[in-house]
This record gives C-alpha cells, sequence and structure tokens, in this order.
C-alpha cells in the first residue's frame, strides 16, 4: 500500500479588543492615529506646494486648508474601509488550497469554509481518504463534514482519523475524484491576541488488494479486523457473520466453532453461547489459548450435582439442547468457573481480569438493571432500548433469536436445570458491591430485557464472550 498525504495549515489572526486596540477593525488606535497624523502632513505639504504654484492663490488660504483636511479624512476613512470588512469573521481560501487563513477580533466568532480534495489512483482496488488534526489549540474547536462524515464532525489531535472517501474500483482517468469538505471553526472568548495556527493532515491510501486476511479461530480474531474489515451485523444481512473455531478441549469431540459478528455498538460479540468443556474429563485451559494468567482446570461437565459459590462447576447438555438456532444452548456455568476460579473472597468489587474466554475475549462489564451502566446496557442502547430494564421496550426483538443478538433461552442450572426455553442468563465480569454472594448478569426473554440484573455466583448461566 502506498499513501500520499497533503497538510492544509489554517492560520488564524485573533486581534486584540482591548489596550486602544479597536474591535471593529483589529486596527491598534496607536496604528490609527500614526495612520491619521502622516495623512494630514500630507495634506498640509501638499497644500503649501499648491498654494506656491499660484493655484490656489484665488481662494482664501482658511478655506483651503479646511479643504485639503478633509481630503485626508476622507482618505484616512477609505484606507481603514479597505483593510476592514466588518467585525464577523472571514473565511479565505487560497487558490492552492493548502492554506487558509481567518480573521477575527478578539472575542469569539464562528466561521466556516468549503475545501474540495482531488484523488485518484491506479490501484486496482482503489482508495481511503482520510482527515486528521495534527494539533490543538486551546480556545479554537474545528468541525469538519464532507465525503462519508455526513454530520459536522469535531476534530481533536488524539481521535483516530474521519474518513472521507473509501472507493473500491481503480481511478485511472486523468480526471480525479473531488471530495468537498466543509470546515467549521468556533473561536472562544478564551482566545488571546495573535497568530494561532492549526493543522489538518489528509491523507490518500491505496486500499490492500488482497485485503487483511479473515481470521479461522477465535484466538487469531483482532480488533483492527473487527473494526476495519466487518459490517455491523442487524439481523438480516448474514454475511456480516463469521463462523471461527475454537479447538481447546482434550479430543476433537470437545472442539467448537461459534457465531461472531460487529452488532450495533461497534464490538465484536459473539452470537452463540459458550460450549466448552468435556463430558468425560477436565480441560486444561492456558494462557496461549485462553484469558487465563496461568493455567486453569475446568472441571468435568455435569449433569447434577451441588450448586457452589466457589468451586467451579460446568452443566450440560442442557435439557432441549438440539445444538443448532434458537436451542443452541451451550454449556452452563456457575461464576467461578466463567472467571476461572475467582470466589466470594478473591474478588468482592469490580471486574474479574479473566475468565474462560478464549484468548483475546473476554466477559462482558456488568451492572444494575435501573443503573444503564455495563457493556450489555450500552449494546441495548445501541439496539435503540434505554439500557435498563424494559417489558417489550423498543430494543426487545434485537435481543431474540431471531435479531441480532441471536439469544438463546438456555435457562439456568440451580441444583437441576430450570427455565429452558423461556429465560436467558449470561454473566458479566462484574461483582455486585456489599453482597458478596451476587454479581451482575444480563437476562431476558420473549418480553423482557434486563441488560443488568443482580443474581447468585452459584447458580449456571450461559457466557458469551466479548472481543477484548
Amino acid at each position: 500500500m502506498q499513501t500520499q498525504t497533503l497538510t492544509q495549515t489554517i492560520t488564524i489572526l485573533v486581534g486584540d479588543t482591548t489596550n486602544g486596540r479597536l474591535a471593529e477593525t483589529g486596527i491598534s488606535l496607536a496604528a490609527f492615529i500614526g495612520v491619521s497624523v502622516m495623512l494630514i502632513v500630507a495634506a498640509i505639504l501638499l497644500y503649501r506646494f499648491a498654494t506656491r504654484c499660484g493655484v490656489l492663490r484665488s481662494i482664501s488660504s482658511f478655506r483651503n486648508l479646511g479643504i485639503f483636511v478633509l481630503l485626508a479624512l476622507g482618505l484616512i476613512s477609505l484606507a481603514l474601509n479597505l483593510s476592514t470588512v466588518s467585525a464577523a469573521p472571514a473565511l479565505i481560501l487560497a487558490s492552492n488550497q493548502s492554506n487558509l487563513t481567518i480573521t477575527i477580533p478578539k472575542g469569539g466568532g464562528k466561521a466556516t469554509t468549503t475545501t474540495t480534495m482531488t484523488t485518484s489512483t491506479a490501484n486496482a482496488t482503489g482508495y481511503t481518504l482520510t482527515a486528521s488534526l495534527e494539533a490543538e489549540e486551546p480556545g479554537i474547536g474545528i468541525a469538519l463534514k464532507g465525503g462519508s462524515v455526513a454530520t459536522s464532525t469535531p476534530l481533536t489531535a488524539s481521535a483516530s482519523p474521519l474518513t472521507l472517501a473509501t472507493t473500491t474500483d481503480a481511478n485511472i482517468s486523468p480526471a480525479t475524484d473531488a471530495t468537498n469538505v466543509e470546515l467549521s471553526f468556533t473561536i472562544d472568548v478564551t482566545v488571546t491576541e495573535g497568530t494561532k495556527e492549526l493543522k489538518l493532515i489528509y491523507a490518500a491510501t491505496d486500499n490492500d488488494p488482497a485485503g487483511p486476511s479473515a481470521p479461522l479461530t477465535m484466538q487469531t480474531m483482532t480488533q483492527d479486523y473487527c473494526t476495519n474489515s466487518t459490517t455491523i451485523y442487524d439481523g438480516t444481512n448474514e454475511d456480516a457473520i463469521l463462523t471461527l473455531a475454537d479447538n481447546r478441549g482434550t479430543t476433537p469431540a470437545d472442539y467448537r466453532t461459534y457465531r461472531i459478528a460487529k452488532l450495533a455498538d461497534n464490538k465484536c460479540w459473539m452470537l452463540d453461547n459458550l460450549k466448552l468443556g468435556s463430558t468425560t474429563g477436565t480441560t486444561t485451559l492456558t494462557s496461549a489459548d485462553s484469558n487465563v494468567s496461568s493455567n486453569f482446570t475446568l472441571p468435568q461437565v455435569q449433569t447434577g450435582g451441588s450448586a457452589s459459590y466457589d468451586t467451579p462447576t460446568v452443566s450440560g447438555p442442557v435439557p432441549g439442547d438440539t445444538g443448532s438456532g434458537a436451542t443452541n444452548y451451550g454449556y452452563l456455568y456457575n461464576w467461578s468457573a466463567a472467571t476461572a476460579g475467582e470466589t466470594r473472597t478473591s474478588i468482592t468489587t469490580g471486574n474479574a481480569a479473566h475468565s474462560i474466554c478464549a484468548k483475546g475475549w473476554r466477559l462482558p462489564v456488568g451492572g444494575n438493571y435501573n443503573s444503564g451502566v455495563g457493556e450489555f446496557a450500552d449494546l441495548d442502547r445501541a439496539f435503540g432500548g434505554t439500557g435498563m430494564y424494559a417489558y417489550q421496550g423498543p430494543s426487545q426483538s434485537q435481543w431474540l433469536s431471531n435479531g441480532p443478538f441471536k439469544a438463546v433461552f438456555a435457562g439456568v442450572w440451580w441444583e437441576g436445570f430450570d427455565d429452558q426455553g423461556d429465560w436467558g442468563y449470561l454473566w458479566s465480569s462484574s461483582a455486585y458491591p456489599g453482597w458478596s454472594d451476587n454479581v451482575f448478569v444480563a437476562n431476558f426473554n420473549a418480553d423482557d430485557v434486563y441488560p443488568g440484573n443482580g443474581s447468585y455466583r452459584g447458580g449456571g448461566f450461559g457466557v458469551r464472550c466479548l472481543l477484548d
């Protein structure tokens, strides 16, 4: 890939409105007096020259002097008007479009201008045009709109570049593509007198002809691929779903594949409940393949037994699980198993650092159902909900099996299986402050959505992992 960059320098001239400066013009009082004296002296010298030459001998000297003084004042007025349009900001675009100048009196103001970027490439897969701000000036805001940026978006030096245009085909003709960009400036009252400078960096980059390779496993999925090479899955565009392998287990019979997709919150989620474990023995997880700091032994999947707060347990197969679609229930884990061994004493507040998710994945951060806090809540808001409990709310359909989250009602294990086909429960990584037996979860059925809720650590719930 090759990149061509262009720096656009924006010079901002801020005039002093105090200490003798004229707020309406930005011209200092000293300069005003100086220009006035010079022009009056010039008028007197011209008058004396005219009288000596006999041009004005027939007119009284007093009247002639008055005429020249008025003339001088007229010249002063003309000179000032030539250098000033008004007190409003004036934005001037240079002919080469690489330098802009904005002039404004001290006291703040706004201005906009439109510039045009032209780009072409012979690369068969086209190019991507971006814009970014190199450095900021205190009190001076700049926003950009144009190309694929539909609304005026503030630019900050720390933000990722804005994508103005992306093409998928080569443009090999001499005529170039044009992208119109509207720049908006806001100067507040704190900006001091002087010359300020902003620099915009435009970059046109040839697209990678092959594109990044699609990951094949959960462990090789990256944030970069999620951000730049996937589209948001809305429940209908099935080509936005990736199917990735997770080959953790004792034998190939334990290996699984999971559907994952970028959802409305721009994060990549598992669309299936985790089904990690073996019905014939324990499963050893390592930091090379899992979200653990050191080896963790996941116990054998059980169909009975006692509930435990602090001893990891895995329950399954879940009754009614067909292994596909809405009844692909996965296994049910207590919170100690889901967090790779945490107990009621090892973590009493905050978020568990590790989990049984694949390497590069983690449990979502949780929160209370009436607080709107947590990553389940963030996803609910992105789905059109409030991030809090709702009965048949606007986001309800987005959580269900035929929506983008593809929720399954796997139920719960608590001294036995319960609620299969009616409720879905998912662990978060977050302990419930002040209640050591509880942690935060998300749960839902056909009518209710709890993006945040509290539940006992000993219960067996589903696990959906989020790309870290």
